[in-house]
């Protein structure tokens, strides 16, 4: 390697070292990439306003010209579906089968209760950041009652990426890993649901393992629970009576869910959606369209520019010398294997798959193809792969750790079981059958 590719390649680990530093220690996740890429750009021997300005501006709007209308529609959605009481029509519905739960798995089933309005929401569009205002109190009171330690609700976060594996999805990441592929969410439907049973299946081995576990020892509720029981919160008792009938939360999910499991693109489905939340629950937002779709809209904007500045970091480590090293390597190896290692490596990278895609997307699909998969297969496989894990600087682990006042540890060990274990299964699963040609 020679000397300014390596002196580039040191910058790169630095850059990314104070990136993931950063966002570690809960600074805003585009403000870290931003420093993180300075950093990058001075070792690299790049003029550092004009490498932010070709570099990271650009990249940046990319990404957001990739997401913005998915998060759009979806904060949309789930303002909606907040404001007339829609996402709690699921949850007591979902609450009422806990209650018939034997008492030995009740808790097992109460995380679990987390993990499927998390899959269920994410499914649907929902950014994680609103979800979390719907689910916080009622996981709140309902760990509570059953003396759950508070730090299992961060459990909730695997619903996030079983949802990104079912077929018919209207989230983000398989939008845009759909779109890079040349494929549609609704490819390989076999396959789809079998990524997902087996996901919520190990799932639920290691959340009843570990939750079993730890109140075998005596855990509870407090003290871990003190912070957030501190804070005043609306309870989910008694108000049952005061959201919409199950069907009329539904059929907009539904009706959304079969035209994107079509083929039909993402953003029609979506604003079908709105549309038909709107029309059911019309008796419920008059007077309110205008603050709940601005406020829908706008709720997202946060969330938006922390995944597109991280994944902008990645359009500035691209254009680096010290990045040659790494796409040299990737190029002299076996294709499959440079695809899922570059995969992995932008997830670490980046913090999660969402900024990871814009950045390394289309030369992992390029990958995938020269391994001779095709458009369905590799969108399939690169959605698992890229979802391997939630890294310690994702956004989500700030998120649960700051909103839901539990330790920012517990929170990285918690989104890390949730994740990484079930996923290892799914991925060599999957990749065992696209590879050996069951499901091409």
């Amino acid at each position: 390697m020679e000397f300014t590719a390596l002196i580039s390649f040191i910058g790169i680990i630095l850059g990314v070292a104070v990136f993931i530093g950063l966002s570690f220690k809960g600074n805003n996740l585009a403000v870290s990439a931003a420093i993180g890429a300075v950093v990058i750009l001075i070792f690299g021997g790049v003029n550092v306003v004009t490498g932010l300005t070709d570099y990271w501006i650009v990249g940046l709007a990319s990404s957001a010209q990739s997401y913005f209308m998915i998060f759009a529609l979806g904060g949309i959605f789930g303002k909606i579906m907040d404001v007339t009481g829609g996402a709690k029509a699921i949850a007591y519905a979902l609450l009422k089968l806990i209650d018939k739960a034997s008492p030995k798995f009740k808790p097992s089933c109460a995380v679990y209760f987390l993990v499927i309005m998390y899959f269920i929401c994410t499914y649907v569009g929902i950014h994680g950041f609103i979800v979390v205002f719907t689910v916080l109190p009622i996981g709140r009171e309902l760990f509570h009652d059953l003396n759950i330690p508070w730090r299992y609700y961060c459990y909730g976060s695997g619903g996030c990426i079983a949802a990104y594996y079912l077929l018919g999805s209207v989230s983000s990441v398989p939008s845009v890993a759909a779109t890079l592929s040349g494929s549609n969410v609704g490819a390989l439907p076999v396959l789809s649901i079998l990524m997902t049973v087996l996901y919520f299946v190990f799932d639920a081995i290691f959340i009843n393992l570990d939750v079993t576990s730890h109140m075998r020892k005596g855990e509870g509720f407090f003290p871990g629970g003190d912070e957030i029981w501190k804070l005043q919160m609306e309870s989910y008792k008694g108000q049952e009576g005061d959201v919409p009938r199950l069907f009329q939360a539904a059929i907009p999910m539904v009706v959304m869910i079969v035209i994107a499991a079509s083929g039909i693109p993402t953003m029609v489905a979506l604003t079908i959606g709105c549309v038909l939340a709107v029309i059911f629950m019309w008796s419920r937002l008059k007077g309110k369209i205008k603050s709940t779709i601005n406020g829908g809209a706008t709720s997202v904007f946060v969330a938006l520019i922390n995944v597109c500045g991280a994944a902008a970091l990645g359009t500035v480590i691209r254009n680096m010398p010290g990045y040659t090293f790494i796409s040299d390597q990737l190029n002299n190896a076996d294709p499959l294997f440079a695809a899922i290692f570059l995969s992995m490596f932008g997830t670490v990278l980046l913090g999660s798959s969402s900024s990871s895609m814009p950045a390394f997307g289309e030369q992992v699909v390029s990958y995938f193809q020269q391994a001779g998969l095709s458009s369905a297969a590799t969108f399939r496989l690169y959605t698992a792969v890229s979802n391997f894990m939630y890294p310690p600087h994702n956004t989500g682990v700030v998120n649960a750790s700051g909103t839901g006042k539990i330790p920012y540890k517990d929170a990285v060990i918690i989104y890390t079981k949730s994740t990484l274990f079930p996923n290892v299964f799914v991925i060599i699963i999957t990749l065992a059958l696209v590879v050996t040609g069951v499901f091409s």
